[in-house]
């Protein structure tokens, strides 16, 4: 174990995870659930404006097995169970906050580039790719459109899917609805109030009490993908539903 793969393992992790950056560009949004919505919690409220004002980067897909087992064979973690699902392209999962943090730190020491979790906001804002409805392509959930309990495909309610296997939204990004939950940086609020206006991560008075996880997973019901949904769990929680997403500053 030491502070690099020391391998051509490195070399190849550190292109693949760059050319798999997708550029979102700056702008605003509604962020949260409009009190028209049904199935909208109150710590989806209130509804309010978000200006991102620079452009950041995103992951086009989750963080898979093949990426996330190079970090745990350099630094001697034990890589987690895929429940015989498969590993390679499907996303990593069994990954709590802690170990997404420690993943970001040893990949921006690999490629000399910094990575990080997305906030809140910018998860949200790319997960819309401008839309200002309950999923990005629309208010039905529809069919074959993602991996969730009752989405139309063979994986629902049984297991993740192959990241990339349902169309991208506008911005390029894949599955951020459904398959696995994404860990952000911020920590929990029970409501907006008080939020962040500029897109920035929101950590004050959230010692103890978790942190967020966005997008739903491969066992979530309709509602529960909506791309306003949050949940909470704490930083060393780990589960095959919760996996994560990279996030760089441009």
């Amino acid at each position: 174990m030491g502070d690099s793969c020391n391998c051509a393992d490195a070399a190849v992790l550190a292109e693949a995870v760059l050319a798999e950056m997708v550029a979102i560009p700056p702008g605003s949004f509604l962020m949260g659930a409009p009190d028209s919505d049904q199935d909208a919690a109150a710590n989806e409220k209130p509804r309010h404006r978000v200006l991102i004002a620079r452009p950041f980067a995103m992951g086009r897909y989750p963080v898979t097995c093949d990426e996330y087992d190079l970090f745990c064979a350099d630094t001697g973690r034990e890589r987690p169970d895929d429940r015989g699902w498969g590993r390679e392209r499907r996303p990593a999962i069994g990954v709590s906050w802690d170990d997404a943090v420690a993943y970001c730190l040893w990949l921006s020491q690999q490629t000399g580039r910094p990575f990080r979790l997305p906030t809140e906001a910018e998860w949200e804002y790319a997960a819309r790719a401008g839309a200002d409805t309950r999923y990005w392509w629309g208010n039905a959930i529809g069919q074959g459109n993602a991996n969730c309990a009752g989405g139309g495909s063979r994986w629902d309610n049984r297991q993740t899917a192959p990241v990339g296997s349902f169309s991208p939204n506008p911005f390029g990004l894949y599955d951020t609805a459904g398959n696995v939950w994404e860990w952000v940086q911020d920590g929990w609020h029970d409501s907006y109030v008080g939020a962040p206006a500029d897109g920035s991560e929101w950590h004050d008075a959230c010692v103890g009490v978790g942190r967020v996880l966005r997008g739903g997973s491969w066992n979530s019901y309709p509602w529960g993908i909506r791309v306003s949904n949050r949940l909470r769990r704490d930083p060393d929680f780990r589960s095959v539903y919760l996996g994560l997403r990279l996030a760089q500053d441009l």
